[in-house]
């Protein structure tokens, strides 16, 4: 399969996991896609991003960190610092 595993939403807040790591963000407006889904469109940079899935379902999602390891990812859902 291609693409990255989408985990969420949460609270709105969803995460993609790359080989390097985990990227996070939140939804901005509706997060039509699904736990465990593979999305395509994931970059390892903050900000706007639009991920998509196999079913053409789009999602804007706002970047807020990436590289994160397991540890970080909890901390992150957590929002522990």
């Amino acid at each position: 399969m291609s693409g990255s595993r989408f985990i969420g939403p949460f609270d709105n807040r969803v995460a993609a996991e790359l080989p390097q790591g985990f990227v996070v963000g939140y939804c901005k407006g509706d997060c039509k896609i699904e736990q465990g889904t593979f999305v395509d469109g994931v970059l390892r940079r903050t900000g706007e991003q639009e991920w998509s899935d196999s079913h053409g379902h789009v999602v804007t999602v706002i970047v807020e960190d990436f590289d994160l390891n397991a540890q970080g990812l909890r901390n992150w859902s957590t929002g522990v610092e």
